[in-house]
């Protein structure tokens, strides 16, 4: 991994709890869930990077989370990170 991408990683990072690499990223379910609609095509893994940018604005459809690896594998409670925040 280069120093960019090192430093690219630990910006969006900001779960101490889960990292957000390119593990995670694979197994993530964000970008299937029907709130992530409203969330920025790009933004996944909100359970390490935190809230979408339109969390605002967002509203409730259904979450995922609970079915995730990601979720799984470190043992999260809750779920609606994306609009809630990183674990």
């Amino acid at each position: 991994m280069s120093l960019r991408e090192r430093v690219e990683t630990a910006v969006k990072q900001k779960s101490k709890i889960v990292p957000f690499n390119d593990q995670t990223k694979e197994l993530c379910q964000c970008a299937d869930c029907p709130t992530h609609e409203q969330c920025e095509k790009a933004e996944i893994v909100f359970c390490s990077a935190g809230d979408s940018d339109n969390n605002d604005s967002m509203a409730q459809k259904g979450c995922q989370c609970g079915t995730c690896e990601v979720f799984q594998q470190h043992s999260l409670a809750g779920g609606y990170y994306c609009m809630e925040g990183e674990a």
